[in-house]
């Protein structure tokens, strides 16, 4: 009986944390570009498993790169303004007047740190990167500069 009961508590914890993990970064602007470019031609998108996740202290993982759409980096360009307000600049690169590369730290969201980082390189390529994670701010720079 307290097996039944425990199962029934494990099944009901995992429908109150799922719409959590679904929504993870549906409070930000930049979903919608995973939602508008995700599964176009010369996209790619990438979504950590949970065991490489894991390895690197993640909670969370998605990056998108669009090349040939030249409205793609305004539209990122966009989402990332209404994003950072509010934001820590930890890095940011304007170049005639546009941003051509950004590093932002969000407000957390629960115990976890959220990062977006983002590149523009001419002609018309976009990165995209967002992440959640444990881990503060100097490892996270640390791991993502650090020479393979």
């Amino acid at each position: 009986m307290k097996n039944k009961n425990y199962g029934i508590l494990i099944l009901l914890s995992v429908f109150w944390l799922l719409p959590e993990l679904v929504n993870a970064q549906s409070d930000l602007q930049i979903s919608k570009v995973f939602e508008k470019y995700g599964s176009r031609k010369h996209v790619v998108m990438v979504e950590m498993s949970r065991e490489m996740l894991a390895s690197y202290n993640m909670t969370l993982y998605k990056s998108i790169s669009i090349k040939e759409d030249p409205s793609s980096v305004e539209f990122v360009r966009n989402c990332l303004s209404k994003d950072k307000e509010g934001a820590k600049k930890i890095k940011q690169v304007m170049k005639g007047g546009e941003l051509v590369s950004a590093y932002y730290q969000l407000n957390k969201r629960g115990k976890d740190n959220r990062f977006i980082l983002f590149r523009s390189d001419p002609p018309n390529v976009v990165t995209l990167i967002y992440i959640e994670t444990e881990e503060e701010t100097d490892n996270i720079v640390n791991m993502l500069l650090k020479k393979k």
